[in-house]
């Protein structure tokens, strides 16, 4: 099951309140798990200007971070609040790379939420 994007204002304050961060070199996750295990998994991106680049790097970073939330989809079940955050690295880091930090990070991540 493929979690939903996150687009409401609530969704993104209560992950900066409640989230757990994890950073590599190539991506922030912030994980924040919801006893209503109804919800369906939900994940939200930030690649800002200031941090990626411009408008040619930020979609490339979004088209990879998504193809990454597709790759391990297994990892989201319900409850699960996602939210990754790009570094300057993503857009241009080898796709191989990438993908072990991203996994790591997550897993890290939902390790320290379900800890908290």
């Amino acid at each position: 099951m493929l979690p939903i994007t996150i687009k409401k204002k609530f969704d993104f304050n209560y992950l900066k309140t409640y989230g757990v961060r994890t950073k590599t070199s190539s991506v922030l996750v912030v994980c924040a798990l919801r006893d209503d295990k109804t919800i369906d998994p939900m994940v939200g991106y930030i690649v800002s200007k200031r941090t990626v680049g411009n408008a040619v790097k930020r979609n490339r970073a979004k088209r990879r971070l998504r193809s990454l939330v597709r790759e391990y989809k297994l990892v989201f079940e319900p409850g699960d609040l996602f939210l990754i955050i790009a570094t300057t690295n993503t857009s241009f880091m080898q796709y191989s790379l990438l993908s072990s930090d991203f996994y790591h990070c997550l897993i890290k991540a939902k390790e320290k939420a379900q800890s908290k």
